[in-house]
């Protein structure tokens, strides 16, 4: 179901912490890419973790910009496995 860029996304952001674009954007082959093709694997990945009870939450800081972070959602129904 997942790519292999995916999944690297996904494993790093299993830490529950937040994550920046840029540290994101190491799970790429190809790392001289935009940053723009994280903000498309994390769309693709929100389809994927949603019906599972996770979203991945777009935090806005002054500070820092954009981060990303993996939740699991409250009113989720499932085992809690993605």
């Amino acid at each position: 179901e997942l790519t292999p860029i995916q999944r690297k996304i996904l494993d790093v952001l299993q830490d529950g912490q937040a994550h920046t674009p840029q540290e994101l954007h190491g799970c790429l082959y190809d790392e001289e890419g935009p940053l723009t093709n994280v903000r498309m694997h994390i769309s693709n990945l929100r389809k994927y973790t949603r019906p599972k009870g996770y979203d991945i939450l777009n935090e806005q800081t002054k500070r820092d910009g954009s981060r990303y972070r993996l939740v699991r959602l409250l009113a989720s129904a499932v085992d809690g496995r993605i």
